[in-house]
């Protein structure tokens, strides 16, 4: 049974699951923050019953999340786990699985449960005051065991902390899930990027013209630098691959535009338009 748990990061992500806890389960929840004035928050807003700015003690947890940045959470684990119970979960939020799942797997036997997690949920904003209890409301929940975790812990986290914060589990393994983010999430974020670099070094004065969908195409372009930076490089391999294949489409489109194929183009727009309907099912 999960009575208490730790969160190290009160940002976004963070702060929404201590958030979540407290409003939909019984759970106790401790804070791990460097910044002294969101844990104050925290707090003071009763999110968190405790804070903490490390975690340099044994500390009585049940599961410990760590919501720090991808590049972070092996040396995260490596520092926090000594300090944790006999039996203690410990999961992440990583949006990158296969670098963080091998760095653990390295790790001599020992006797906590490692299991990696990714909420499909998350704004372009960032830091505690943009978190919400219900951030993660019929939003899915990537979850990756480790191999040294039995069944049974794996559905005691289920039922007890990710289907309680209204968030829907999908078990997969980690090349599964990079490939997946990489094609919904890593490679949309580029093109994000580039349309919004293309747009001012094309013509910088369009852009005070710009409507709903530039804005819409263009708004996860205002995302964290550093956070991303690190997510791209951890899933490299997987979005240079995507990459490539989505420069192919464009340079298939370019091919049929340059000979006027009209036929083409209505099949390129009609396929696009069913495939964009799936999502509002």
């Amino acid at each position: 049974m999960i009575e208490k748990v730790a969160v190290v990061g009160l940002g976004l992500i963070g702060g929404s699951i201590a958030k979540a806890l407290r409003k939909y389960t019984d759970i106790d929840v401790v804070g791990v923050d460097i910044d002294t004035k969101t844990l104050d928050k925290a707090l003071r807003e009763g999110t968190i019953s405790e804070a903490f700015r490390e975690i340099n003690f044994a500390l009585d947890v049940d599961a410990l999340f760590i919501c720090t940045p991808v590049g972070k959470i092996a040396d995260s684990v490596k520092k926090i786990y000594p300090h944790l119970k006999k039996g203690c979960i410990i999961t992440d939020v990583g949006s990158t699985k296969k670098v963080v799942m091998e760095e653990i797997e390295k790790f001599p036997p020992s006797d906590f449960y490692f299991i990696g997690g990714h909420p499909m949920a998350g704004t372009e904003k960032a830091g505690y005051d943009y978190s919400h209890p219900d951030l993660f409301v019929n939003s899915f929940y990537f979850l990756i065991p480790s191999s040294s975790v039995e069944e049974g812990i794996l559905e005691i986290f289920v039922k007890e902390i990710i289907k309680k914060i209204g968030a829907k589990p999908v078990i997969v393994d980690y090349n599964e899930h990079d490939r997946i983010v990489g094609v919904i999430s890593h490679v949309p974020h580029i093109v994000s990027t580039a349309l919004s670099n293309f747009a001012h070094r094309e013509c910088k004065d369009a852009l005070k013209y710009a409507a709903g969908g530039f804005k819409d195409t263009t708004r996860i372009a205002l995302s964290q630098t550093e956070m991303w930076k690190d997510i791209i490089f951890s899933n490299r391999e997987v979005v240079l691959d995507l990459l490539r294949n989505y420069k192919n489409l464009l340079e298939e489109f370019v091919y049929h535009l340059e000979r006027g194929d009209e036929e083409f183009l209505v099949d390129f727009l009609d396929k696009a338009r069913e495939c964009r309907k799936i999502l509002e099912v």
